[in-house]
């Protein structure tokens, strides 16, 4: 009997990757696929994510498994992605800015290669001297090419479900419905068992110190002036659109 085929789920930086990447490996866990999961051996190799993931691709011809989540825009050079089942976790990226901003100043964790490591602290350095609509300014065109490339693998790709953060925090029975139904694989007790914690997105107050600093949508909205919102949507509006996301 022929293995179905492989699952990768793609998104972008602070569109809720991390804990869609785990969600995901619960219910591949739960469904019996083998988790081969590239993205966690991205941090302690002395080589950038992108020559990672490319690298792999070597391997990620065989049925059956999950190879985790990548978040680059590298993934526009994977060529296996066509021969693979994908899941695709989106957010508004004007929240994705605005949430990066407090990720890369202060709660992100540093990697363990030593020369990565230094590359990180100097890049944190650095941005700590921005102010927050300084760096959605300076990042928006890196958010325009992001979902650019996302649109072009969806307009593609027959066997492809899209998520969306939002309804992940605001609905999320129906998001991870949408997973059981794109899997095959229901939400049992057991499944609920092993995702835990996983699928609580309350946050009491907001803590800048902490991964999960907020989970409201919108929040651009509350931390950027009205003249930087106007710039971002100038800017994201195009492929805002072709991902179903309204200015």
């Amino acid at each position: 009997m022929t293995a179905a085929k492989s699952l990768l789920a793609l998104s972008m930086h602070k569109a809720g990757s991390s804990i869609t990447n785990k969600i995901l490996t619960d219910f591949c866990c739960e469904k019996g696929i083998e988790i081969d999961d590239i993205s966690q051996g991205v941090l302690a190799s002395p080589l950038p994510e992108r020559e990672v993931f490319l690298r792999a691709q070597s391997g990620m011809h065989r049925g059956g498994a999950y190879f985790g989540m990548a978040r680059g825009p590298y993934v526009r050079d994977m060529k296996i992605i066509p021969a693979l089942r994908i899941v695709v976790q989106l957010r508004d990226p004007r929240d994705c800015i605005t949430s990066a901003y407090f990720s890369y100043t202060k709660s992100h964790r540093p990697p363990a290669d030593p020369e990565k490591l230094k590359e990180f602290m100097a890049r944190r350095d650095e941005l700590k001297m921005m102010s927050i609509d300084e760096f959605a300014c300076d990042r928006a065109q890196n958010y325009v090419n992001r979902m650019t490339i996302l649109a072009d693998i969806l307009a593609d790709h027959p066997e492809a479900l899209v998520l969306k953060y939002e309804e992940m925090v605001t609905d999320t029975p129906a998001w991870l419905n949408r997973i059981a139904a794109f899997l095959d694989q229901p939400v049992t007790d057991s499944l609920r068992d092993r995702l835990g914690h996983k699928i609580d997105f309350s946050v009491a107050r907001e803590d800048v110190s902490k991964h999960k600093r907020q989970v409201a949508p919108g929040d651009h909205a509350r931390k950027l002036t009205p003249q930087t919102i106007a710039v971002l949507n100038a800017k994201l509006a195009a492929p805002m659109g072709r991902l179903g996301y309204g200015i």
